[in-house]
């Protein structure tokens, strides 16, 4: 069977055309709406993007509310236009709440674009191998994402050897990026920048024996993290990192320096929390993604730490990535700006 990345939909377009769904006189929470995508947990992006978006008088933003009929926020900047055009319509207000019961709007013709991104992480779980490695690699890269404020993404590869922790070859690639953070669905983010980085890695000769990627692997509500999702769809060992525990239980209260302590998942443990340095009094989480078990994704871990929090490929990845977006930013304002030649620069190096 081979595995690709499902269609990723345009969610935000998919959100304005439930939100003009709304009839005139009812409102919809953001739960509702989060629920109409097909995932409850989208609830705090609708709100986050009820206030950025490319909003017009004849847009009908104002009809959403909050879990227990506050108005919330309103793009304007002033609650009052939100609860005059409100009233306009018939729907009152009182200490600062709508009544549901006699407003609220939940019939909305949708595909529930969220529900078929979900199916795609338990397809990926079916494929996932958890094998212990048969010797410690050699080489291990670290892969990371930033982004710029024109919402460009920047994902950047750090190739580095596993016994020097030196690095020896290192790559980015810059990308559209319009998928939204969700928690949860991160893949479908950044999987495609991703993607496309591995591609030009392969064609360049860099693999390395294991991919440190910035996000969960196992340690997710559905054991599909982007770490997971990547290594199934390109056949890579692959192991994920993070600063905060996107899914599991652990008790990290009174660590020692360079201790770990597995991370439980309905009891089962499928990552570890490892405190990486004295200096650092919070842990990293690890969990294997692909063809790695647990212990090997501690001891790849474990091989690449030098003196910092994360081990060293995600590190310069992590610098990597960052610099770059800053570097992007910076040239996108000089390219209508001439330098002292008379010669515009561009954003690409």
């Amino acid at each position: 069977m081979t595995l690709a990345l499902p269609d990723i939909p345009d969610l935000a377009a998919c959100l304005e055309r439930l939100w003009r769904q709304i009839p005139v006189g009812r409102v919809a929470t953001y739960g509702d709406l989060a629920d109409a995508l097909g995932d409850r947990i989208a609830a705090r992006w609708v709100g986050h993007c009820a206030m950025h978006h490319a909003h017009d008088d004849d847009c009908p933003c104002h009809r959403l509310v909050r879990a227990d009929g506050g108005l919330g926020n309103y793009i304007s900047g002033r609650i009052e236009d939100k609860r005059r055009r409100l009233r306009r319509e018939g729907v009152a207000s009182r200490d600062g709440l709508v009544k549901l019961a006699d407003h609220r709007f939940t019939r909305f013709e949708t595909d529930r674009p969220l529900v078929a991104l979900r199916r795609a992480q338990e397809a990926i779980v079916e494929h996932v191998s958890l094998r212990p490695p048969r010797k410690l690699p050699e080489l291990v890269a670290g892969v990371d994402v930033s982004y710029t404020a024109s919402g460009e993404g920047v994902a950047a590869y750090v190739l580095a050897e596993a016994a020097s922790g030196n690095v020896v070859w290192k790559t980015i690639v810059r990308r559209p990026v319009r998928f939204p953070y969700i928690t949860s669905f991160l893949s479908f983010r950044e999987l495609p920048l991703l993607v496309d980085l591995l591609d030009e890695v392969d064609r360049q000769v860099h693999r390395a024996d294991v991919v440190l990627v910035d996000g969960s692997g196992l340690l997710h509500h559905r054991h599909a993290g982007i770490a997971t999702h990547l290594g199934v769809l390109r056949g890579q060992s692959t192991v994920g990192v993070t600063k905060k525990l996107l899914f599991g239980t652990v008790d990290i209260g009174g660590m020692r320096p360079g201790e770990s302590r597995p991370v439980l998942i309905d009891g089962e443990p499928l990552g570890v929390a490892l405190r990486a340095t004295a200096g650092s009094r919070r842990p990293i989480f690890l969990s294997p993604g692909h063809r790695i078990d647990r212990a090997g994704a501690e001891a790849t871990v474990r091989a690449v730490l030098r003196g910092r929090r994360l081990p060293e490929p995600l590190y310069w990845a992590d610098r990597l990535s960052r610099e770059a977006a800053r570097e992007s930013v910076h040239f996108s304002q000089m390219e209508h700006k001439p330098d002292d030649s008379g010669k515009g620069e561009t954003g690409e190096r």
